[in-house]
């Protein structure tokens, strides 16, 4: 290994070990580290010295994140355009940390690019509270849905319990007529304000900067539809998920897809009759990840599929309970889907069911 010994560069590595960070520099000709950081030990748990190429660090990678590590790598020297990867480390003591690295092509003074520089961090803490935030907002969100359709039922048994005993009540009762009709006002607002609480949570959601990361979207998937499972009583559905046991990785804002996947599972919770099924599925390919929400519920009427996804779409329309829709839903979920990337698509035929597909990239 080859140091600098500039009092510059004395100063820039003491800064960068205080906020623990560890350069590093490779030159992809010789295969080999020109230089490693001492605060490596500290990090990586084993000595800069005993490091002579990649390949010697490839044991301590996580068994689940190497062929992700090996992607990312095979990009760059493909690419050579700045990267950033997150991954995990097996440390020797049998500890797992989470590694945050950035990397880039650097250029010699003769103008070729072979060495490769960047620096690794610890980034461990900010992954766990991370992973409490997503799984506490994402038990929110599902609990939400379901306390909003659950919810809707019973305003709709008031409002056809009113409408009984209207045709019960004589004309010349105009008392019992406004009481009725009061009580009638109420249920509604009760109803729409549920609803209106939950649209709002998904408007605000969607309208933030997208703050992408390294995730496993099939964890994520697993702890929304586990929270759904708990509770499908309430909403007398049914739901299945079928995914990989593997970790599936792709980059994304994981705030704002788990609205759209909570947001596709809500809108098949509406349309899909009492004891229905809905299914959600996570399939793992080389270069794309499919996502699809299947169910079979009353379906969409084929005159309205070209307009599903517009703004204050004509195709909006009530939900079996009487939800109400703001018709801004699906062009919110395409919005997002797409500034990942992604593509968002559906199959439905009436009174057989919907099925939605999100094909979103690994890279």
């Amino acid at each position: 290994m080859k140091g600098n010994n500039t009092l510059g560069s004395f100063f820039i590595e003491q800064v960068a070990q205080q906020f623990g960070q560890v350069y590093f520099s490779y030159d992809t000709i010789s295969s080999a580290f020109t230089y490693i950081a001492p605060a490596f030990e500290q990090l990586w748990g084993i000595k800069p010295e005993n490091v002579t190429s990649p390949t010697a660090l490839l044991s301590y990678i996580h068994a689940d994140d190497r062929e992700f590590l090996t992607h990312q790598c095979q990009k760059l020297l493909l690419t050579r355009e700045q990267a950033q990867a997150e991954f995990r480390i097996v440390q020797p003591d049998q500890r797992t940390k989470w590694i945050g690295l950035s990397v880039c092509f650097l250029r010699s003074e003769k103008g070729s690019q072979h060495l490769i520089g960047g620096y690794a961090e610890d980034i461990t803490a900010d992954k766990e509270y991370t992973h409490n935030i997503l799984k506490y907002n994402n038990k929110k969100n599902s609990t939400l849905e379901i306390l909003s359709h659950d919810l809707a039922a019973p305003f709709a048994n008031i409002q056809s319990a009113i409408h009984a005993l209207e045709e019960q009540v004589a004309p010349e009762d105009p008392d019992t007529r406004k009481l009725i009709d009061f009580i009638r006002q109420d249920a509604i607002k009760g109803s729409d304000m549920i609803r209106d609480f939950v649209d709002q949570e998904f408007l605000e959601s969607s309208q933030v900067v997208l703050h992408k990361e390294q995730t496993d979207i099939a964890n994520n998937i697993s702890i929304m539809v586990d929270n759904y499972i708990e509770r499908e009583k309430l909403v007398n559905k049914h739901f299945k998920l079928i995914s990989p046991e593997k970790p599936v990785y792709i980059y994304v804002d994981m705030m704002k897809f788990m609205q759209v996947m909570n947001n596709l599972v809500s809108n098949a919770i509406k349309f899909t009759h009492d004891n229905g099924s809905i299914t959600v599925s996570v399939e793992d390919s080389e270069d794309h990840v499919l996502l699809t929400v299947a169910d079979d519920g009353i379906g969409i009427p084929p005159k309205v599929h070209p307009y599903l996804f517009d703004r204050f779409t004509k195709a909006r329309r009530a939900g079996l309970r009487g939800e109400k829709t703001t018709g801004l839903g699906m062009s919110i979920i395409q919005t997002i889907v797409e500034l990942h990337g992604g593509k968002i698509t559906f199959e439905s035929q009436e009174n057989v069911g919907t099925t939605f597909y999100i094909r979103m990239p690994k890279d």
